[in-house]
């Protein structure tokens, strides 16, 4: 234990506080030190300029911290379309996913930025991948009322009828977003409570 304590400077220490009061994860670093890539980092707050640095100097851009998170899924949690266009530019891998079995899809979804699930979408994300919990991206975005971003992952293959784990479907979630227009419109294509 006292080994780790000498490890830290006072500004790493400070750094590292800063980072878990952002509610970011660490990823493993040297040693017994807990520390955040800044391409991971520049991604979750959306500093383009922070991941345009770390790509051009060969950072991988699929590297994850400890949730198994990537810049990709940060960047679509933070509705970074500039970000998420970058992190494809370099080969970011689409349907990754982290601990919880969250993608960058179900991210941007869940999040209703309907401009990264379009480029996502465009780009050949699934629609119908789903997490730990059986939830897809239109579940998600069907629980938080979002109607734009319901509409196009319909329009783009989005399976109205799935099921989660539990053997809920998309409109007992939509009953949480509680938005009549996305209910209606998943009647429409067929959802099942």
């Amino acid at each position: 234990m006292q080994q780790i304590f000498k490890s830290f400077t006072v500004f790493s220490l400070m750094a590292l506080l800063g980072i878990i009061s952002l509610g970011l994860a660490p990823v493993r670093a040297q040693g017994n030190v807990l520390a955040l890539h800044p391409l991971i980092d520049g991604a979750a707050i959306g500093d383009a300029d922070v991941v345009e640095y770390w790509l051009k100097r060969g950072t991988q851009p699929d590297i994850s911290d400890d949730e198994n998170r990537t810049p990709l899924i940060y960047g679509a949690l933070a509705g970074s379309l500039g970000i998420v266009a970058m992190l494809l530019e370099r080969g970011a891998r689409l349907d990754l996913k982290d601990k919880f079995g969250l993608t960058a899809l179900a991210a941007a979804a869940a999040e209703g930025e309907i401009s990264v699930v379009a480029i996502l979408l465009e780009a050949g994300a699934k629609p119908n991948v789903q997490n730990k919990y059986g939830q897809s991206p239109l579940m998600l975005a069907a629980k938080s009322g979002w109607l734009d971003v319901v509409q196009l992952l319909l329009d783009s293959g989005a399976d109205a009828t799935m099921l989660d784990y539990t053997g809920r479907g998309v409109l007992g979630w939509s009953d949480e977003g509680r938005n009549r227009s996305v209910r209606r419109v998943l009647e429409k294509a067929g959802a099942r409570e």
